[in-house]
């Protein structure tokens, strides 16, 4: 299940009613995995909410870690010839690069070039420097490690531009690329693996546990949810969902993130068992 937009409700918690019927499931040997494209620690605080263990997919599938543990069970890197590539062109053109890095356990998410006094990169930080790591050049903390590569401007056209250099790059062939908007911060172009999803973290979970995707009830309502909605035995997006995800989706839940969907949804198709 997603995040944001799916198990958050618009006041960014987790109702009572999705707590309930989500630690219902763990008690009857239901897995459970939250798929989402923020990074691990700031996940974390909302597994955490559930009695029993479960499984995060943080940056949009790039690592797949247990909680409460946080052990690592997954991971897919950017390679460090694209890295330096990437970042290479991206400082050509007059960009501050920003790394998602995979270094939890020491402390560290992300690394920028950018000052803290930078107020884009103050926004996108959400102020919460704690984990982030301001240095000269991003390649000297090491490049083996690297999940998500990223630029910000104001300017969505400057990033059209900087995304249309990246392709031309012979290391394309290692990437992808996605242009957001980051709402009170800027638009972001993003850099992963070309073949990372939610889904495929989700897929090595399923087969390392000898599971088959027909008994994966799916939640998401984003476009970087589609992977894991369309190949789910039972895909729902939200009722909240973005046009493209809700005309495409196999299933539509009947409730909005504010009603409780996927606690409601579980208890319609009788997932669970109560007394």
């Amino acid at each position: 299940m997603d995040l944001d937009g799916t198990l958050l409700n618009s006041r960014g918690c987790i109702s009572s009613l999705n707590h309930y019927v989500l630690n219902a499931a763990l008690a009857q040997g239901i897995r459970l995995i939250i798929a989402t494209g923020r990074r691990f620690s700031s996940t974390l605080p909302f597994a955490l909410e559930f009695h029993g263990d479960l499984f995060v997919v943080s940056n949009n599938g790039q690592v797949l870690r247990a909680s409460p543990t946080g052990v690592r069970v997954a991971e897919t890197y950017l390679s460090p010839n694209a890295v330096a590539a990437v970042l290479d062109s991206g400082k050509k053109s007059g960009f501050d690069p920003i790394l998602h890095v995979d270094h939890y356990e020491e402390g560290v998410d992300i690394l920028a070039e950018s000052p803290i006094t930078d107020p884009k990169f103050h926004n996108y930080s959400g102020g919460d420097l704690k984990r982030s790591r301001v240095v000269k050049n991003c390649l000297d903390y090491g490049s083996d490690r690297i999940l998500v590569a990223c630029f910000l401007s104001q300017q969505k056209d400057h990033l059209v531009e900087l995304e249309r250099n990246l392709l031309s790059l012979p290391e394309s062939a290692e990437f992808r690329t996605v242009i957001t908007r980051i709402h009170g911060v800027a638009y972001c172009l993003e850099v992963l693996e070309k073949n990372v999803s939610k889904w495929s973290a989700i897929d090595t979970f399923l087969r390392a546990n000898g599971l088959d995707s027909a008994g994966v009830v799916a939640f998401g309502d984003e476009k970087n949810d589609w992977e894991m909605i369309s190949h789910a035995g039972f895909g729902f997006a939200m009722k909240n969902a973005i046009p493209h995800l809700r005309d495409h989706a196999p299933y539509i839940t009947r409730y909005t993130n504010d009603e409780d969907a996927i606690a409601m949804t579980l208890l319609e198709l009788g997932a669970l068992c109560f007394p």
